[in-house]
């Protein structure tokens, strides 16, 4: 009886934590951050026409690797978003709306793994809070993220790994599923997840053998993953790789280089000292990653209650000394080296593996904190912890959802969702001049006129200019879709390649500028202001104008 109570209790707890996980994953989930960026756009729209063509914008068969803005992404959270899309529409909200449920997931996932690595019901629900409740988990799990995708499917991977080996064994094919998924989600797995997978597989090989047939079929769908990659090289991701490597002027002003004149000891020095910035203070527990789109910026992308317990959780691991004592610490050790191997480093999307492995830590030390003390203070000691971390998520959570939509809204892309639905009310314009001061502004036009695909490439005109492809993809789009009252509407959209100083005010045109090009028409008072977007703190962002 009493252990029956217990065991609700516990269940009433657990269901709290992916409450308030689902709650602060899915409260205005449209509308913080402040706008979908030109990535999230890119992921949603492909997602629309796979859910209805069943290809991607530039008219490939349900590809590999979704060639977009020509970087490559990852195709598990378009595909994953495809299907979201085909039951609940296209919206600002259901494009997150998968990224957020896979975060909510997370939570429920990892309260299970910490069950399993630490035997203790408190470790796991102090686990599943922690993550619950976290900046760098939240800051991921509120947008159409790759990185969100890949931590959630390797988390899963660990999960069914550790119950194939000791309930079910067929559970180990879904481990070796997830880890493959987690593989095509995110360019860090490629190094992190192989490495997780032979240390698992090693550390645990006389389990393995036991499961004999699964364990084979196991290794065998994960090598489907492995595969894939060289099929198709551009999932390993040497083009994102060459666009972030250090210069060779970067590798010649290292001190190893100066002495020995060897680039590759250069090299070698540049990524130890990135490496070590991951587990500064600065980053973890008090400004985080410095990246707008990443990261607050004013907070760690750890609460700094979770350092205390983390160290506690050290010492717990290291008085345990078991199979999982070495996962965890080979697990948070490998997170940070494919942030370190490239440049912006300290980068909270590359490291995004040191969440989840930190949350565990944390939430072994807080349970063993709270048992020093015995059973009869152990209440209040818990008590405390969670009052402890309430208030730093208090302020957190107060600055993420009021100020942190105000900052920096143009690394949002702000105001593009505002231009396309000016444009959809105004029909009387067929041909729109858009500028590409912000980075791939076609990609707007195609979410928010959901453009039919068939139409956009009969019409598209690429970009192949050097100095812009990288920002401005598309110079024009055109045909026909269906506008606000249902019938058919033609439209044709330029994306830079004209002189905003000589724009001319003829009938049927709109022209949308920057505030400093709008000071620079050469008929400026020819033209008629039609609308003034602005961003959240008052600043203007664009000029919508056209003929007086």
């Amino acid at each position: 009886m009493f252990m029956n109570t217990q065991n609700k209790i516990k269940i009433v707890i657990l269901i709290l934590i992916i409450f308030l996980a689902a709650s602060l994953r899915l409260y205005k989930l449209d509308q913080i951050p402040p706008s979908l960026n030109w990535d999230e756009t890119a992921g949603a729209y492909n997602a629309y026409v796979i859910a209805n063509w069943a290809r991607d914008e530039w008219g490939q068969f349900l590809p590999l690797i979704f060639t977009s803005f020509r970087d490559d992404k990852h195709p598990v959270h378009v595909y994953i978003t495809a299907v979201v899309v085909k039951i609940f529409g296209l919206s600002d909200f259901t494009a997150r709306l998968s990224g957020a449920l896979v975060g909510i997931f997370s939570v429920l996932v990892i309260y299970y793994l910490a069950g399993i690595f630490f035997k203790n019901s408190l470790a796991a629900l102090f686990s599943a809070f922690f993550l619950a409740v976290s900046p760098y988990h939240l800051q991921f799990s509120r947008g159409l993220w790759e990185v969100n995708f890949a931590l959630f499917f390797f988390l899963l991977g660990l999960l069914m790994f550790y119950l194939g080996i000791k309930k079910k064994a067929r559970l180990i094919n879904i481990s070796f599923f997830s880890f493959g998924l987690s593989l095509l989600s995110y360019h860090s797995s490629k190094v992190v997840v192989p490495m997780m997978v032979l240390l698992l597989v090693v550390l645990y090989f006389k389990d393995l053998r036991k499961l004999s047939l699964n364990f084979y079929t196991g290794i065998f769908i994960f090598l489907i993953f492995i595969t894939l990659l060289f099929i198709d090289p551009r999932l390993v991701g040497f083009a994102r790789a060459k666009q972030t490597q250090f210069g060779q002027d970067v590798i010649e002003k290292t001190r190893i280089y100066q002495k020995t004149k060897n680039s590759t000891l250069g090299l070698a020095e540049i990524a130890l000292n990135q490496y070590i910035t991951h587990f500064s203070l600065n980053y973890l527990f008090l400004y985080g990653d410095q990246s707008p789109r990443n990261s607050v910026k004013t907070s760690g992308e750890f609460y700094k209650s979770d350092g205390l317990f983390f160290i506690a959780g050290l010492l717990y691991l290291i008085k345990l000394r078991s199979r999982v004592s070495l996962v965890l610490l080979f697990w948070l050790l490998l997170a940070p080296i494919p942030s370190s191997l490239v440049g912006g480093a300290p980068s909270a999307t590359r490291a995004i593996f040191m969440a989840g492995s930190m949350h565990l830590l944390a939430g072994a030390g807080a349970a063993g904190i709270a048992g020093l003390l015995g059973k009869k203070l152990k209440v209040f000691v818990v008590i405390l912890i969670l009052l402890f971390v309430s208030v730093q998520a208090y302020f957190f959570l107060g600055y993420y959802f009021n100020a942190y939509p105000k900052k920096d809204p143009h690394e949002w892309q702000y105001g593009m969702k505002q231009i396309v639905e000016f444009v959809k009310e105004h029909e009387e314009y067929d041909y729109i001049f858009m500028t590409d001061i912000r980075s791939q502004p076609y990609i707007f036009f195609l979410y928010y006129l959901k453009h039919p695909l068939p139409e956009y490439l009969n019409s598209v005109v690429y970009n192949n200019s050097e100095e812009s492809v990288k920002y401005n993809t598309v110079s024009y789009f055109g045909g026909y879709y269906l506008g606000k009252e249902g019938e058919e509407r033609r439209i044709n959209v330029y994306f830079g390649g004209w002189d905003p100083i000589e724009s001319t005010p003829d009938k049927g045109r709109l022209y949308v500028v920057s505030p400093s090009q709008y000071d620079g028409l050469k008929h400026r008072s020819s033209f008629d202001v039609k609308k003034i977007i602005y961003y959240p703190d008052g600043g203007k962002a664009f000029y919508i104008v056209s003929a007086t």
